[in-house]
């Protein structure tokens, strides 16, 4: 009887260490938002912000301030050697509306797209502007040789057990493509398995499986899998990844994480929650822009 009333206390024990185990994992790659480009000139209506570049198509705006005053404000982007809404790109909003901005900002978190078809390497600033008065309220130069986060290619998975890949992609800080995985499931205990350093060992960590579970892998034969890094562990905070037998601490096989890997950060790290898992698609067309 004793041993079912213990039975809660275990699983809280064993919550407890795995968290505590995480967090000595996680250090100071919070906060990150990209590659900041700049802060937005403070001219007219208190318009102020850290401007970053959280991929090729998308601009993060930390701490946007903005008094919602003026009649007809809007979000551009343009290659015009000054801001001006003559052939420029009017952005939607951070809630993809396309009304002008009558809300007023007061420190707010925001992430703006840029139209389709057009990357941060077509403009050359980022602007609120006022259509009616022809006036720029604040802006950002955006350099030509601006290096905005992309998704990584690294190295494929080689190891025992039947265990394979095609190059594995860094997608964002806290996302693995893993492209056609191979994996003979006949190991009784194997997990993906993240930890410091470049080799795997026992005080590494597991990574849930395609599907947020944490069970021994099954077969897999040369599947395409998008894996998460759990609550606040990112890419910066490991160097390696692979798969492990947790119960006779073997490596099937792993690869390292280079250093200073300039991926986009996650929707989760910019605020946006739940996490959403980009189209293979689009990976790939990020990998080649």
């Amino acid at each position: 009887m004793s041993a079912v009333k213990d039975k809660p206390c275990l699983l809280l024990v064993g919550l407890l260490a795995a968290l505590s185990s995480l967090q000595l994992f996680c250090d100071a790659a919070y906060p990150y938002y990209g590659t900041k480009i700049g802060s937005l000139t403070r001219l007219h209506h208190g318009v102020s912000g850290d401007v970053y570049a959280v991929d090729s198509r998308t601009i993060f705006i930390k701490k946007f301030n903005y008094d919602g005053e003026a009649p007809a404000a809007y979000f551009y982007v343009g290659n015009t050697a000054r801001p001006s809404n003559e052939g420029a790109a009017r952005l939607r909003d951070e809630r993809g509306g396309t009304a002008s901005l009558t809300r007023r900002y007061r420190n707010k978190d925001i992430t703006l797209s840029l139209p389709e078809g057009k990357t941060l390497r077509d403009v050359k600033w980022f602007s609120v502007w006022c259509d009616e008065f022809a006036v720029n309220f604040g802006d950002v130069a955006i350099p030509s040789t601006l290096d905005f986060p992309r998704p990584q290619k690294i190295s494929a998975l080689r190891g025992v057990h039947g265990v394979s890949s095609d190059n594995i992609v860094i997608v964002d800080a806290q996302t693995l493509l893993v492209p056609n995985f191979s994996y003979d499931g006949e190991a009784p205990d194997a997990k993906f398995w993240v930890g410091r350093g470049q080799r795997p060992s026992p005080e590494g960590l597991r990574i849930p499986d395609e599907n947020g579970k944490e069970n021994p892998l099954r077969r897999y034969d040369r599947k395409t899998i998008v894996l998460t890094l759990p609550e606040d562990l990112t890419i910066f905070d490991i160097g390696h990844f692979g798969v492990w037998c947790e119960a006779f601490t073997v490596d099937f096989g792993h690869v390292r994480l280079p250093e200073g890997l300039n991926v986009p950060p996650s929707l989760k790290m910019l605020g946006i929650s739940p996490q959403v898992k980009k189209p293979l698609n689009l990976i790939l067309s990020e990998l080649q822009s």
